[in-house]
């Protein structure tokens, strides 16, 4: 192996002199591909519910649910937490705290933290009959037929929440004892160099013992490593990390000829990526990382991660690496999730990767078994096969649920954007598109105010307008939304004097009906 692929690519300003620079990189010399990848489905769980978000006794076989609950589903690989946070680990730990490490006061007067109560319970538990948690989960997925990562969130910030971190359960030891090497009394720093040991001893603990298929540096929970404007400064430090992990990685494959591939989770643009010190393009330059996984660090379902960039990046070298959505599940409905994982595809994504997935779609923390339309999910997600013909709701661009526009004055047109990965002339040309309704919310509308309104800057005819309150909606099934990006105009041509609207969001709803939609005598259409 080459010692080259850990060469350190130049920090660079912009994306632009980023893409450039591992241009011009690449053609100095390429590196070694191993075989393409397959298509693979990650389901990240971030174990909280392996140990103290279940209702009664503590028992083992509720050790195996977290793999169970996803047998049979489109998922081929789990990636597991293998923390409370960043510092309490579910797995016996020579170098973070162990699970419950210290009874909190506020566990027992906080109702924030009611459901935390059996961390130090459940934790004195698993330690006495040294019961190894992570490892039951690694050997229950190989006996049901799915790879395996361990994940470490390289800088969690939970414990930073609702009271100080002194009080809160999910603190680690090394940070009450290192307070100091934070960012002002916060996010660990890792411009101190023992930090980053400390947190290289977790990734060699868990590549060791439980890399099964490969491993995952989640830098979006959180992405601040550095104090601020620093992260630039910092990228040959965290890039150092990356290798040391490539390095133990290859070294085990050597071992025991088994591939293993490494995830790192980053902010969802190459921005904030540079901003907070993550150089993505010398990773891929050097073939440092199997998956570059954007996502916001907030908890906020978004439509439009800017993936396309991403892509382009790995595009610029012979890169084996491959880029994922890591879009969170914050309010998003199954149409939601399927749009927004239908814009992916169309952007370059291969594969799928689900984050905390199971959070928004469990009701009183009931987390197993999903329901019915959950497991309908993991299905559909699967590829953009499984997505064709599915009900789809797309949003405008930024977080759900939207940017809201102020309205205001007359004459004033405002425009949003939205990105549609469904091909929808190909569905009308197939005779499967049932319904395609874009509409648009605008709040405080009065009586009088009147509206036009265009797609791509051709009118929408006002006749084919249904207005139901605040939603003015139109059937755009023969004026359809081009695949990729579209401007959704709002022309005020009325206003009256003291009305404000305010236009919350824009969005299409797309359904489909796979037997056909009679229109004319059958044909067959190649």
């Amino acid at each position: 192996m080459s010692s080259n692929r850990f060469q350190t690519v130049p920090v660079t300003l912009t994306c632009l002199t980023m893409i450039l620079a591992v241009t011009l990189l690449a053609a100095e010399e390429k590196p070694e591909l191993q075989e393409s990848l397959p298509q693979r489905f990650f389901y990240n769980d971030d174990g909280d519910r392996l140990v103290f978000l279940l209702n009664g006794p503590f028992h083992e076989r509720q050790l195996q649910y977290p793999v169970d609950a996803l047998a049979g589903t489109g998922v081929t690989t789990l990636v597991f937490c293998a923390n409370f946070g960043s510092d309490q680990a579910y797995y016996p730990s020579k170098v973070a705290s162990s699970l419950g490490w210290r009874e909190v006061e506020s566990t027992g007067k906080n109702k924030r933290f009611t459901y935390f109560n059996r961390i130090h319970e459940v934790g004195n538990l698993i330690k006495n009959r040294k019961i190894d948690p992570l490892g039951i989960v690694m050997q229950r997925a190989d006996t049901q037929g799915l790879e395996f990562v361990p994940s470490l969130r390289m800088n969690d910030t939970h414990f930073l929440n609702k009271v100080p971190p002194t009080e809160h359960p999910s603190t680690g030891e090394f940070w009450m004892n290192n307070q100091d090497l934070t960012i002002d009394g916060g996010a660990l720093d890792f411009s101190h160099k023992k930090v980053r040991d400390y947190r290289m001893g977790q990734i060699i603990e868990l590549i060791n013992g439980y890399a099964t298929n490969g491993f995952e540096m989640d830098f979006s929970r959180q992405p601040k490593v550095f104090p601020d404007g620093k992260g630039r400064h910092g990228m040959n430090l965290i890039t150092e990390m990356v290798k040391q992990t490539r390095r133990r990685l290859d070294a085990k494959s050597q071992r025991d000829g088994q591939p293993r591939f490494l995830i790192i989770r980053v902010p969802h643009t190459l921005e904030l990526c540079q901003h907070y010190g993550f150089d993505v393009g010398g990773w891929m330059a050097h073939n440092l990382v199997d998956y570059i996984v954007p996502a916001s660090p907030d908890r906020y379902f978004q439509f439009d991660i800017p993936l396309d960039q991403f892509v382009d990046l790995a595009h610029q070298t012979d890169s084996r690496c491959r880029v994922i959505s890591g879009t969170d599940s914050y309010r998003a409905t199954p149409s939601m999730y399927r749009a927004a994982m239908s814009n992916y595809y169309a952007m370059g994504q291969q594969d799928t990767y689900l984050f905390n997935f199971f959070a928004a779609r469990a009701e009183q923390r009931n987390y197993y078994p999903f329901r019915d339309e959950d497991y309908a999910l993991l299905r559909d997600l699967k590829s953009t096969i499984t997505l064709w013909g599915r009900p789809k709701h797309f949003m405008s661009a930024g977080w759900f649920p939207g940017q809201s526009i102020d309205v205001t004055k007359e004459g004033d047109t405002h425009e949003t954007v939205i990105y549609i990965g469904e091909d929808l002339q190909l569905c009308h040309n197939e005779h499967i598109l049932k319904n395609a309704r874009l509409q648009m919310v605008i709040d405080a509308v009065h009586t009088d105010d009147r509206f036009s309104f265009q797609l791509n800057g051709i009118d929408l005819d006002n006749h084919n307008l249904n207005r139901n309150g605040s939603i003015f909606a139109f059937d755009v099934r023969n004026q359809l939304p081009k695949r990729g990006w579209n401007t959704v105009s709002v022309i005020c041509t009325k206003l009256s004097d003291d009305s404000r609207p305010v236009i919350r969001q824009t969005e299409l709803f797309t359904d489909y009906d796979l037997t056909g939609i009679y229109e004319t005598e059958p044909t067959l259409n190649e």
